[in-house]
């Protein structure tokens, strides 16, 4: 009888021991749920503030691109690109570290283009062409941004009379318009983890023959790139 007590008294313990047990390792699993379960909200709330400080960052890189186009800082310019960066303007794909140099150094100076102007009277954008916005990608590494631009853009006369050869030596000879529309932007960071333009696309929505301090402006048609580099030394690479 004694031998039978003492087994049950055993069994009775070791039962009681178990469900101890399992009843701790279930409140242990039951925090570690909810710590799970927390755990991304601190995550998402990391991750939202890390987030606005990349857009803040290429804010702030895009008004850099706007004051060197303004100061006629062209090499600058073109250290805010990829080493592999495309640029789309006027139909025509300039490509890489040549093609962006060649757009940037070449072309934009010979023909005035690039700094900021006032909307001509009567072609402003509306205000949701005007509205800019970024996007971050999750992992922090790419972004895509468009922002609105008006920006005078020009090209040299073409005719080799005396009066165009005089002008250009005065630096004129250049016919100069306005334009309005958004670039639309693609960013990725390189090795060192500074952001670089990899895309950019001037997205044009209208043209003017407007000058500054003109009460007038009115409607032009500009011809689009026709020939490819080299035979237009300061021409794209790839047509649109």
């Amino acid at each position: 009888m004694d031998i039978l007590k003492n087994r049950e008294s055993r069994t009775d313990r070791r039962s009681f021991i178990w469900k101890l047990g399992a009843g701790a390792s279930a409140a242990v699993a039951s925090t570690v749920g909810m710590a799970r379960a927390e755990a991304p909200k601190a995550d998402s709330a990391a991750q939202r503030v890390a987030l606005l400080e990349e857009e803040k960052t290429l804010r702030q890189l895009h008004q850099a691109f706007g004051r060197a186009m303004d100061k006629g800082l062209h090499e600058e310019v073109i250290g805010m690109f990829a080493d592999d960066a495309q640029v789309v303007f006027n139909g025509g794909v300039f490509q890489g570290g040549q093609g962006v140099g060649r757009l940037y150094r070449d072309h934009f100076p010979s023909g005035k283009t690039g700094g900021s102007m006032q909307p001509a009277p009567g072609f402003e954008l509306t205000a949701e062409q005007q509205s800019d916005s970024v996007e971050v990608s999750a992992d922090l590494r790419t972004a895509k941004a468009v922002f609105p631009y008006s920006i005078q853009v020009g090209a040299p006369f073409e005719t080799e009379s005396s009066l165009a050869a005089m002008a250009r030596l005065h630096g004129e000879g250049v016919r100069t318009w306005w334009e309005g529309g958004v670039y639309k932007v693609s960013y990725r960071k390189d090795a060192a983890g500074a952001w670089k333009i990899c895309r950019l696309e001037y997205d044009t929505l209208s043209r003017a023959d407007w000058r500054s301090g003109r009460r007038y402006a009115q409607p032009i048609s500009v011809a689009r790139f026709s020939s490819r580099f080299p035979a237009d030394q300061q021409g794209p690479d790839e047509l649109v």
